[in-house]
């Protein structure tokens, strides 16, 4: 199956392969999985469909459908409450809303542990998607006048991923010149990325469902400029602790 059918298809059976992964022979990032993954979506839309309050973070130009509830700017909508969810309490009672759904927001602000713990305090659960640490090591995803010095997405702050097994999730600062660095240490590594990412889409995202019981983990100390290493252990350690989270997901979440 091409590319193209594998994103026309939007079939999530096809998206996780059942053996080893062939390295690719482009090192060419196609750029056609930014947006909601259809099959992922259906599926989170089907556990709000019975619910009364469901609040949006960061509802962007294409907002939630199920969501009756709106933080943060919208050209579209003008029924959102203005919040700074990196310091600001939510202006809701604890346990108010039955989920709470968003989506490559997490990744942008400067202090997602507390905006993760009111997300927690508000609600009874929900789902947290973020770019996927592969995607976030990777050139030539973003702003195409600048994609060959930048790694990711440019305006992101943090390489996230998690573990619905243990109830997890994970960040990491962004360092784009140590990534650069991680990108020139395996040829193979970056080929398998992008074989990865060109040829599934589904692992262009982290998918998480949080609940009252979620830990999050921030590594925001130790991080030595001078010797780099043991950073980029933690980005490896990403990489491969979020292919397994999707599969995860994949299998267990929407193959239910």
């Amino acid at each position: 199956m091409s590319i193209k059918q594998y994103h026309e298809s939007d079939n999530i059976d096809t998206f996780v392969p059942n053996t080893i992964y062939e390295p690719a022979k482009e090192l060419c990032i196609h750029r056609h999985y930014w947006g909601p993954n259809k099959s992922v979506l259906s599926i989170i839309e089907n556990r709000c469909s019975e619910y009364t309050n469901v609040l949006e973070i960061g509802p962007g130009v294409n907002p939630f459908k199920c969501a009756t509830h709106f933080i943060g700017m919208n050209e579209k909508l003008s029924d959102y409450v203005s919040v700074d969810i990196d310091k600001d309490v939510f202006p809701f009672e604890t346990n108010y809303f039955d989920f709470i759904y968003c989506r490559h927001v997490m990744e942008d602000i400067q202090n997602p542990d507390f905006a993760i713990s009111e997300m927690i305090r508000t609600s009874r659960g929900g789902y947290i998607e973020t770019p996927s640490p592969m995607i976030e090591i990777t050139k030539n995803v973003d702003a195409m006048e600048f994609s060959p010095l930048y790694c990711g997405y440019i305006h992101h702050r943090y390489i996230v991923w998690s573990n619905i097994q243990k109830n997890e999730i994970y960040f990491l600062p962004k360092y784009s010149f140590i990534l650069d660095q991680l990108m020139k240490l395996s040829d193979t590594s970056a080929q398998l990325i992008n074989h990865l990412i060109n040829n599934y889409p589904v692992y262009w995202n982290n998918y998480f469902l949080f609940n009252s019981q979620t830990t999050v983990i921030m590594y925001k100390q130790g991080i030595h400029f001078s010797m780099p290493t043991g950073y980029i252990d933690l980005v490896l350690r990403s990489v491969q602790e979020s292919i397994a989270n999707t599969d995860y997901f994949v299998q267990h979440i929407l193959n239910k």
